[in-house]
């Protein structure tokens, strides 16, 4: 009968096997919310990286169809050419 396990070491066991459980679900927690925090962040880097690149791609584009826009008005040199006799 020396395996005779009492009531207390079950409830003893139980209790630790509990807040084992418990630390590990809020070590799991805690992880979980700093990674996401983590990517929180690599994702607002990202968004703010891609504004500035949209931005110089707009000022590029405004660029190009300022120089197209320019080239359009040029000024044709037959119109004031004399005519030829």
């Amino acid at each position: 009968m020396a395996n005779v396990v009492s009531k207390n070491e079950i409830a003893d066991l139980f209790n630790e096997m509990m807040h084992q459980m418990d630390m590990l679900e809020e070590t799991m927690s805690n992880s979980l919310k700093i990674e996401r925090e983590e990517m929180e962040g690599v994702m607002k880097d990202q968004i703010n990286r891609l504004h500035v690149t949209l931005d110089e791609v707009e000022k590029v584009m405004n660029e190009q169809q300022m120089i197209k826009i320019s080239s359009a008005k040029a000024v044709d040199f037959r119109a004031n050419a004399y005519p030829a006799l």
